[in-house]
């Protein structure tokens, strides 16, 4: 029996959406002349496709399944917001110029259009210096295309990326493919043509279930995040990405000290064949009203890494010297770390918490495994080391205070467990357990002769383990008065 007053209720609803402007359209891209099933440019056709959908104040674009040749797609300005863009397991096959460009007076040889940054899909709000996403792009959806570039054959480029964003608000990929990306993957820009426009502001960025292959580590990040309020990286796989003057997969760098960056969470992802600095690198400037107090609350948890330099990096500041804060700028918690150069890479870091993170056969033979620089208040806890090759363990190395070790296990060591060569580092050691070193006598903790007990008040010893070769945890061993 038909229900009429749900009926005249439903023609109601889309009578008034349509009185209003509401009702979003739906554009295929072939009804524009791309193909999918040949070798042409199809770059008009899409750029015909989004334009008329942000004449229409959005919309969905359909990609069906095939090939689309694309050199550089423009989202210019707020009127492009709105738009989603469904493929139907759609490739997009970057296209490039025959010839690379001189620029910066010899600093980069780039494909790029735009000299800040670059890409395939460029989204650009075209407006500077924001504080909010007043004049950003808005409710930006891309789901099933797959981005493949040709990195192999025509090598590193700095400024040209697959998806660049500068400006954007609400702005979710899922479901999507980067592969043999020149530059980035993704990246959330502080600016794409600094000549033009710059420092406009992203908001509530979320990258979902997608994949990330470099092909042959031959470039920048699969996601770069330089200037964005709140973010979500989600069951994403990272793999075969970065060459060793880049930061890694997934940089999170502010780089001027007035652009806000926090509030950002990455889980449920892998990492393998990493190149760069670490996995994840995370700059942080300090907090101040200039950025809003950012450089915060980043959460990375529930991750695998394999095959990297390092699982975790820190940059820091000199802030670090004066950081007195029990709030944790950056946790990192149940992840496992196997075949790594460093455990984690902290460079001037500070409020930094590690929880529940396994790290198996960590093989840097050098001075450092953990810090370089100093660090602040950095907490180990609930954590297995399982075979540290460095025969000084986990060493921290610069000026450093407060490193707590609370709840851990120690195995497979070559020789000492944690050297802290700065006696204002050691923090809290309890409840740890000490099982296995290959060294007879190897200390669990080796750090700076005191020369008086005032020095040591403030540390905590409590209820750690040692067996084995590892001797009991003394701090007393390092006394020694005039």
């Amino acid at each position: 029996m038909i229900n009429y007053k749900n009926v005249f209720l439903l023609l109601l609803l889309l009578c008034t959406n349509y009185i209003f402007g509401q009702t979003k359209i739906s554009i295929n891209v072939t009804s524009y002349g791309a193909n999918g099933k040949d070798q042409i440019d199809d770059t008009m056709a899409f750029q015909k496709s989004i334009d008329e959908l942000a004449n229409k104040n959005g919309g969905t674009l359909i990609v069906p399944k095939g090939t689309y040749y694309i050199s550089h797609l423009t989202f210019f300005g707020q009127k492009y917001s709105n738009i989603s863009i469904i493929g139907d397991n759609a490739t997009i096959s970057q296209l490039v110029p025959k010839q690379r460009k001189t620029i910066r007076e010899g600093l980069f040889k780039t494909f790029a259009q735009r000299y800040a940054a670059d890409g395939c899909f460029v989204f650009d709000a075209q407006v500077s210096n924001q504080k909010d996403d007043r004049y950003s792009i808005k409710s930006i959806y891309m789901r099933g295309l797959s981005f493949k570039s040709n990195v192999e054959k025509n090598g590193f480029d700095e400024l040209l990326h697959q998806v660049s964003a500068h400006g954007v608000s609400n702005f979710t990929i899922e479901n999507c493919n980067f592969i043999g990306f020149y530059g980035d993957g993704v990246a959330i820009n502080a600016g794409t043509d600094f000549n033009i426009n710059s420092y406009a502001y992203n908001k509530d960025v979320k990258i979902k279930n997608c994949t990330f292959d470099g092909v042959n580590k031959n470039n920048r990040q699969g996601i770069s995040i330089y200037y964005c309020d709140t973010f979500i990286i989600e069951n994403c796989n990272f793999k075969n990405i970065t060459r060793s003057d880049m930061p890694g997969a997934i940089d999170i760098e502010p780089d001027r000290d007035f652009l806000v960056s926090r509030n950002g969470s990455i889980k449920n992802c892998n990492f393998d064949n990493i190149g760069g600095i670490a996995a994840i690198t995370i700059i942080l400037q300090p907090s101040t009203d200039l950025n809003a107090f950012s450089n915060k609350n980043y959460i990375v948890e529930n991750c695998n890494f394999k095959n990297v330099n390092s699982s975790l990096a820190i940059i820091g500041n000199d802030s670090f010297r004066s950081f007195n804060n029990k709030e944790n700028a950056v946790i990192f918690k149940n992840s496992k770390v196997v075949t790594s150069f460093s455990a984690v890479d902290f460079r001037k870091a500070y409020g930094v918490l590690v929880d529940q993170v396994d790290f198996t056969n960590i093989y840097n033979t050098g001075n450092n495994v953990v810090t370089e620089g100093g660090a602040t208040n950095i907490t180990f806890q609930n954590c297995t080391f399982d075979g540290i090759k460095n025969k000084n363990g986990l060493g921290f190395h610069g000026e450093t205070k407060r490193i707590n070790f609370i709840n851990n296990i120690f195995k497979n060591f070559t020789a000492t467990g944690v050297t802290i060569n700065d006696i204002n580092g050691v923090g809290e050691f309890s409840n740890n357990k000490f099982l296995s070193t290959q060294s007879k006598n190897s200390l669990p903790l080796i750090t700076q002769y005191y020369l008086s007990k005032k020095q040591i008040l403030k540390m905590k010893f409590n209820n750690n383990i040692s067996e084995q070769n590892f001797s009991p945890l003394d701090i007393n061993f390092f006394y020694k008065p005039k």
